[in-house]
C-alpha cells in the first residue's frame, strides 16, 4: 500500500471512529443547570422590587417633622447603595429568563428592556450622574408598569 492510500485509509478510519463515538442527534440535551428557587411573586417582592426601589428613591422626597428632605444621593455611601441596587437588578434579569419563568413570547422582550434600564442605572450610578439615574429611574418605572399591565399584576 502506498503512502497516500495509507494516509487516506487512516484518515477515513479516524473520522469514522470519531463519528461513531459522537452522541447521536436523538440524545436529549442535558437539563439546564438553572432553576428557580422561589415563585415569581416572592422573587419580585424580595429581589426585584427592593433593587428597583433603590433606583427609584433618587426621585423621592420625604416630608416629616423635620420638614421636606430630598432623597437624592449626597455621599459616596448613598451612591454605593444605588450602584448595588442597579447591579442587583441588572443581574437578577438573568433569573427572570430561567426556563419555566417565561410567561409567553413577549416575556423576554420585557426582561431585555428591564436589563437595559438597570444597566444604564448602574453605569450612571458608577459615574455619580444624578441626572442620568433620574432619567433611567423614570424609564424603569415605565418598563415595570407596562409589564405589570400586560400580565395583569397589580
Amino acid at each position: 500500500m502506498n503512502r497516500s492510500r495509507f494516509a487516506v485509509s487512516v484518515i477515513a478510519t479516524v473520522t469514522f471512529a470519531g463519528l461513531s463515538a459522537s452522541p447521536s442527534r436523538s440524545d436529549s440535551p442535558s437539563p439546564t443547570p438553572f432553576q428557580a428557587h422561589v415563585d415569581m411573586k416572592t422573587f419580585m417582592e424580595h429581589v426585584l422590587t427592593p433593587a428597583a426601589r433603590v433606583i427609584w428613591s433618587v426621585n423621592g422626597t420625604v416630608i416629616d417633622a423635620k420638614g421636606e428632605r430630598d432623597l437624592s444621593p449626597r455621599t459616596d455611601e448613598d451612591w454605593e447603595d444605588i450602584v448595588s441596587g442597579a447591579a442587583t437588578l441588572a443581574e437578577a434579569t438573568n433569573a427572570l429568563m430561567i426556563p419555566g419563568r417565561a410567561q409567553d413570547a413577549e416575556w423576554n422582550l420585557y426582561v431585555k428592556k428591564l436589563a437595559a434600564a438597570a444597566d444604564k442605572a448602574y453605569q450612571a450610578a458608577e459615574a455619580h450622574d444624578l441626572k442620568s439615574v433620574t432619567e433611567v429611574s423614570d424609564r424603569l418605572d415605565g418598563v415595570c408598569a407596562s409589564c405589570h399591565r400586560h400580565y395583569g399584576v397589580e
